[in-house]
């Protein structure tokens, strides 16, 4: 079987549908387009798996060839995923005449043939979705990322059994257009796994905002205990430097220049002052601030300054005019004059 269409259609010049002679109505329907296929048992799938369908594997010209001289049904896809010869009457509308690549889409050229099914089509527009009921040779269980999404299966092989017209398409680009205006139908499915994403984003983000508030109190109580450290290390420098200083001029008054001097050896200074036979070079710093302490109770002894004599005046000089009092001693002892 050969297919009709090698080459790329020129979109703009297609009509998706027509009727023939017959009474027919053939439609061209789109059915599939490559990327991740989402099944989800808990949603009534058969089974849970994102299975990536690429280009190279839709269009490949093996597998559309098993499209053409399928038939097209308009029920739910039946029971075991196959029409076969014992259901095919009950189910068959028409049939694939055509298969080929338009833009991202496989489109199945399609021909409906059974009247009550042609006038069920026309009138009613919310038929106008399409599903294709299909094997693959193999579906390798391989995770990977492609440009639609991540994926842990991949098809290879697909051969068609058959397409059914319906309302919701799980694709849902699987659509066509019978009226000049058409309303796209809302797929629940794509719906509840944009809901289910966004919601996904949403707790992320919300325990990304609760983990950057606990960051935000950690760093908050960090200022506060580096405010209140800075605040301790201020009051600390300024008891520290009110310290020096009355060491420093007690060191003075001992007659210690601490110039110098660092403030380590101007307390041992002022120790060795207080108690010279102390030896200072095995004490730690602990050690040497207790001897300070000790030393800095010993107050500096002051200078002692002798007040000068009076001096004496020598009357004997002056003649003895105003009395001499050795003089008038001895008279007094020997009588004399």
């Amino acid at each position: 079987m050969k297919l009709q269409h090698d080459t790329e259609i020129n979109v703009d010049a297609v009509r998706d549908w027509t009727v023939t002679d017959e009474g027919w109505l053939q439609i061209d329907i789109p059915v599939r387009r490559a990327g991740i296929l989402t099944y989800d048992k808990s949603k009534g799938d058969a089974f849970t798996a994102k299975e990536y369908l690429s280009e190279d594997e839709l269009f490949n010209t093996d597998s559309m060839k098993t499209l053409i001289g399928k038939p097209v049904a308009m029920t739910p896809h039946p029971k075991g995923g196959k029409v076969t010869a014992k259901n095919y009457r009950a189910l068959n509308v028409g049939t694939v005449i055509d298969a080929f690549r338009r833009g991202d889409d496989l489109i199945a050229r399609s021909l409906v043939q059974d009247e009550n099914a042609i006038k069920l089509i026309l009138n009613d527009k919310s038929l106008r979705g399409a599903s294709a009921g299909y094997q693959c040779d193999e579906k390798l269980k391989v995770t990977g990322t492609s440009k639609w999404g991540d994926y842990d299966t991949v098809q290879r092989g697909a051969k068609y059994n058959h397409i059914i017209i319906c309302r919701n398409p799980r694709n849902s680009n699987a659509r066509f257009n019978l009226d000049e205006i058409m309303t796209k139908e809302v797929n629940v499915d794509e719906l509840q796994e944009q809901v289910t994403t966004l919601t996904k984003e949403r707790d992320g983000l919300q325990k990304q905002v609760g983990t950057l508030n606990g960051e935000l109190l950690a760093a908050n109580k960090k200022i506060v205990n580096l405010d209140s450290q800075n605040s301790e290390a201020y009051e600390r420098g300024l008891k520290d430097g009110k310290n020096q200083h009355l060491l420093n001029e007690h060191a003075k008054a001992l007659g210690i220049n601490v110039d110098s001097l660092d403030p380590k050896l101007v307390k041992i200074a002022v120790i060795k002052k207080a108690n010279p036979q102390m030896n200072t070079d095995s004490l730690d710093d602990a050690q040497i601030d207790t001897a300070l302490e000790m030393a800095m109770t010993i107050k500096p002894a002051k200078d002692f300054k002798q007040n000068p004599r009076r001096t004496q005046v020598n009357n004997d000089e002056n003649g003895g005019e105003k009395g001499d009092s050795h003089a008038d001693y001895q008279k007094r002892l020997f009588g004399g004059q």
